[in-house]
């Protein structure tokens, strides 16, 4: 199989024009989990992704972050994290765990449900790369339980989806670990209303299929029968990060809720030059603010403002000042 990689209510919405603030970079993908070490069991020791930071995560303790409980919801609950970086790409895969927080949930998506997310890593062996996640205990969720060509997708302990892709290029990577490149696949609800808002509002630019269509290949990878799809394909601005938004068809679906802080529950961070007036302009186009009080959130260690938003989808993304450049 040949995989290609192209390099609210709607009617509370605006109507289409210019982007209502500037995303200058993708941050990074957020996932709200049940045990980091079970996550970095996955991430770090399988796959191989380059831990950030020099503690060990088991001696990454539990602690109350006032800013950070404010951004997700979770007032009085402490939280510890960790972050992976992801090759080829400004930002990683941020991991949360939030304990003892107050209506949080575990919430398990199919992948054809509204707010699934798969991330895709390009590797260099397919084969030494599902021996890994297979040895770590990840269920294969493609068709058959072996790849389909050159891509196999994988449960991980949160039950967030991740294929593994061999491209046809794989020979020609330097990258010191087996994988070396990133991508994401957000399930959506309807696709007009996300390119609405994540290419008319946010201004990534999205290459949108006319229509639905079948895709054979894809449905065993992703281990579903009968489906059409139609997507919306863009990078985040100023990045190569690429985006993948996926509409179902002919398949059952169920749009859930899902909270900011809920175990299952992610969000992708994307650096904005101002996030007070961006905040404000998409509250105006009637995107739904998660934030407690509804506005941009000041962080104690860096004095950055950031906020967290929903979408139609069941997902959530957040917007987050990049930091001033350097003076000369």
């Amino acid at each position: 199989m040949k995989r290609v990689l192209f390099t609210g209510a709607v009617s509370a919405l605006l109507l289409a024009g210019a982007p209502v603030g500037e995303v200058v970079s993708f941050g990074n993908f957020i996932h709200n989990v049940g045990s980091l070490e079970k996550s970095a069991a996955l991430y770090h020791d399988a796959l191989g992704l380059e831990l950030q930071g020099q503690a060990p995560i088991a001696q990454r303790a539990f602690a109350l972050n006032a800013p950070v409980a404010r951004l997700y919801g979770t007032p009085g609950a402490p939280m510890r994290g960790f972050t992976v970086r992801l090759p080829d790409a400004p930002g990683g895969l941020e991991f949360n765990e939030f304990k003892d927080a107050v209506e949080q949930k575990t919430v398990a998506l199919r992948v054809q449900d509204p707010g699934a997310t798969v991330v895709v890593l390009k590797v260099k062996s397919l084969a030494t790369a599902l021996a890994k996640v297979r040895e770590a205990g990840a269920p294969v969720i493609t068709a058959g339980g072996s790849p389909v060509g050159n891509a196999v997708a994988v449960k991980d302990p949160d039950g967030f989806y991740v294929e593994l892709l061999q491209p046809e290029n794989a020979a020609d990577s330097n990258a010191p670990g087996n994988v070396f490149g990133a991508s994401m696949i957000i399930t959506v609800n309807d696709l007009d209303q996300t390119v609405h808002l994540y290419g008319d509002l946010i201004g990534m630019r999205l290459r949108v299929d006319p229509a639905f269509a079948k895709d054979k290949l894809l449905s065993k990878v992703l281990g579903i029968g009968g489906a059409r799809y139609r997507h919306a394909i863009g990078n985040v601005p100023g990045t190569n990060f690429q985006v993948d938004f996926v509409e179902f068809k002919g398949i059952d679906r169920k749009l859930g809720h899902m909270q900011s802080f809920d175990r299952g529950s992610a969000n992708l961070r994307m650096r904005v030059t101002d996030a007070d007036s961006f905040v404000k302009n998409l509250k105006e186009a009637g995107v739904k603010v998660a934030s407690v009080g509804g506005e941009p959130i000041t962080l104690n260690n860096n004095n950055v403002k950031t906020c967290i938003l929903g979408d139609p989808n069941n997902f959530f993304f957040q917007l987050m000042a990049a930091p001033p450049p350097r003076q000369p």
